[in-house]
């Protein structure tokens, strides 16, 4: 990709607030626009990195037999009167709503009571159980406290993941290996993730847990062990008999052992129940012939949210510093002007080599050009100077500024 093409503009200022460095960057960068308060744009760089987490979790949910799905952004009114939950959500004014010439109409915050009615007329019996379908794509939610850019905002893009089984213990094995799932995505994204006791909020179900981020930039505050491993929400101690529930759910035996954190929540996972099939009377036959509400599971992961933990995890004083799984470019070539046939010639022979590879191709100076590099965070920077020996390269590696010269094998080697 040839920077002349990509209709960016970075700044040489960064905004001075009490918003995250991450988040500042990218402002800065102008890989993200803000078009109100929450509601932003994302510039290519954002695109193809978060493309790049929609695989990673694609391709783990599948080898765990999930199937892919899509379902409407804009939903009915009725089906959310079905399970009840219309007027607690549209009361609480974190759903937005229309009313169109044939019926009123919401943007989906969540998606329980839209894969219902997907699936309430195919799964009729024990044998079509169980079965688990996720979907990825846009959410809305009317975030009153619209923060840190896509930490908090009122678009986002959402992995929603709903299974259905014939009892208690099929859903609990299911649990159990999105659980296992959501670790290995995380792993395999970069992030250092703790399972936390939850709250089920408007989602209803009776145990939750969700995948907490340690961060200073996040706005949770949650109860973790000396481990790193155990932890609950804080909002968990408002319960009843919490130290039963949490010894029987979770084994832990004593909070007073644990310490406080701020986090960033990037995932969610809950065993529902029968409380949607209830409602919206969704039920199979079992194998005597009874006819038996599903029990259901949901999971979710906040990808443009764990986008932003990956910015903010993986950035310093000159910028971002993208890691190598979900980078939107390999490498950025900056050259000087008079280097231009040498850097082209480059970046030919990468682009056939299917190397992903951003050249600096604007008018400007090689000293411009590099700290723009080191803006955008890509890891690896090919610099072309006036000095630049023949078929022999200069490479910065962004994570820690080490300089090595290779040729052009070497290189090509370096990036397969």
């Amino acid at each position: 990709m040839k920077f002349s093409k990509l209709a960016l503009s970075t700044s040489k200022n960064r905004l001075n607030s009490d918003e995250c460095l991450s988040h500042r960057i990218l402002l800065q960068s102008g890989l993200l626009r803000r078009y109100s308060s929450g509601i932003y744009g994302n510039h290519n760089l954002l695109v193809r990195s978060q493309e790049k987490i929609k695989q990673i979790i694609r391709s783990v949910l599948e080898s765990y037999d999930c199937v892919e799905v899509s379902l409407p952004a804009l939903q009915p009114k009725y089906i959310w009167e079905e399970s009840g939950r219309w007027n607690k959500y549209v009361d609480s004014g974190q759903m937005f709503s229309c009313k169109m010439s044939n019926g009123t109409y919401c943007f989906a915050p969540t998606a329980e009571e839209a894969i219902f009615t997907f699936v309430r007329d195919t799964l009729k019996s024990y044998k079509d159980l169980p079965v688990n379908l996720y979907q990825i794509g846009p959410k809305f939610r009317n975030e009153l406290r619209a923060r840190g850019g896509l930490l908090r905002s009122k678009e986002f893009s959402m992995m929603d993941a709903y299974s259905f089984h014939s009892s208690t213990e099929s859903l609990k094995e299911e649990y159990a290996k999105m659980k296992e799932a959501y670790f290995k995505i995380f792993k395999e994204i970069g992030l250092n993730v703790i399972p936390v006791a939850a709250m089920n909020g408007d989602m209803g179900g009776n145990l939750s847990e969700e995948f907490m981020f340690i961060s200073d930039a996040g706005e949770d505050v949650i109860l973790v062990d000396s481990t790193g491993k155990i932890g609950l929400n804080t909002e968990l101690l408002e319960m009843e008999n919490i130290g039963e529930y949490l010894q029987s759910n979770y084994g832990i035996k004593n909070i007073d052992m644990l310490s406080q954190k701020h986090c960033i929540e990037l995932g969610h996972i809950f065993q529902l129940g029968q409380r949607y099939s209830t409602s919206m009377n969704g039920t199979f036959q079992d194998r005597n012939n009874n006819s038996i509400p599903y029990f259901m599971g949901c999971y979710g992961i906040g990808i443009s949210r764990t986008l932003a933990a990956i910015c903010e995890q993986n950035c310093d004083k000159n910028g971002l510093v993208w890691p190598e799984s979900i980078t939107p470019y390999a490498v950025y070539i900056a050259y000087s002007i008079d280097k231009h046939e040498e850097a082209f010639n480059l970046y030919s022979t990468l682009v056939n080599e299917n190397v992903e590879v951003l050249i600096d191709d604007r008018d400007l100076s090689l000293g411009a050009k590099i700290k723009d590099s080191k803006l955008l965070g890509i890891p690896y920077m090919v610099i072309i100077g006036n000095k630049a020996k023949s078929n022999i390269y200069e490479i910065e590696t962004r994570v820690n500024g080490q300089k090595s010269h290779m040729s052009l094998e070497q290189l090509l080697n370096l990036f397969k």
